[in-house]
């Protein structure tokens, strides 16, 4: 009876001690203290905004706040170039990426996406009152400013770009003061983005039937090994997107866009088939 009693009072040490180790080789959950570092654009008004450093504004920082309030968390915003947004991550300085990243077959096999939370096509903006673009074959010959860390240039330096003068600004802004300037003829990037830097500036407008390369699709990117993390963020963003409060949040931080686009919903509102096949895979489930 004694060996038997110490049998089974071995036993049940080995397995806590094999559960504690398990359980320390595991991550902490990115909102096991309450607050998420999260990095956001701050320089694309409409869908992340604050030049001031201060109040942040914008579709991107409208959806942070809403997912991570569901998982019962809070972000603590910062700034976050395009071209920094994968090694912030992997450098482990943020939990998050929210800054209209968008997913592609190559990130996803080095971080893990929850998205899309929206979709959009690249696209051009002019001048308003230069009536020189009007169609695709109108950009052949123009100057088209782009900026690193995104995929709108590697779009326009295959064959769709053929004929342009592509080149890169360091920033956002530097393609806007470009256009501004007169030294470029056009700025191509995300059309939702586009369309928010239409609301800053009111004397530029997007070409709405000009669209490059197939949709991008937007997602809530993490460093691999948060599975469970992304799954929550997943179902979280599936309700988000089911529910009236995407549609809300999206035309009233980018009124711009349900203006110029009647079906805008269909164009920009992810499907929760698309948010399943891409959310927290090494690839796409399609």
């Amino acid at each position: 009876m004694h060996l038997r009693a110490t049998s089974i009072a071995a036993a049940l040490a080995l397995t806590a001690l094999t559960a504690t180790a398990c359980s320390s080789s595991e991550p902490a959950s990115l909102f096991a203290s309450g607050k998420v570092l999260v990095g956001v654009k701050s320089d694309q008004p409409g869908t992340g905004y604050f030049p001031d450093g201060y109040n942040p504004s914008g579709f991107d920082i409208t959806l942070a706040r809403h997912i991570l309030k569901t998982v019962g968390a809070e972000p603590d915003f910062s700034a976050v170039p395009s071209e920094d947004r994968l090694t912030v991550l992997t450098g482990k300085q943020k939990d998050l990426i929210i800054a209209t990243f968008s997913i592609t077959p190559d990130r996803m096999k080095q971080l893990d996406f929850a998205g899309p939370y929206a979709n959009t096509r690249q696209g051009i903006m002019v001048r308003k009152n230069d009536p020189r673009i009007t169609k695709p074959s109108d950009v052949i010959g123009k100057r088209v400013c782009t900026w690193p860390g995104t995929t709108s240039y590697n779009t326009l330096n295959g064959p769709e770009g053929a004929g342009m003068k592509v080149y890169q600004s360091q920033t956002a802004q530097g393609c806007i003061t470009d256009l501004l300037n007169k030294t470029a003829d056009a700025v191509s990037t995300d059309q939702m983005i586009l369309y928010g830097f239409t609301q800053e500036h009111r004397d530029l407008k997007v070409i709405p039937n000009i669209a490059y390369g197939p949709f991008n699709q937007y997602g809530i990117a993490m460093n691999k090994g948060h599975h469970a993390d992304c799954i929550k963020i997943r179902d979280a963003l599936k309700e988000y997107v089911s529910g009236s409060s995407w549609s809300q949040d999206f035309s009233t931080t980018l009124p711009s866009i349900p203006r110029a686009d009647a079906d805008w919903e269909g164009h920009y509102k992810p499907r929760a088939a698309n948010i399943d096949a891409l959310s927290c895979r090494d690839k796409p489930a399609f």
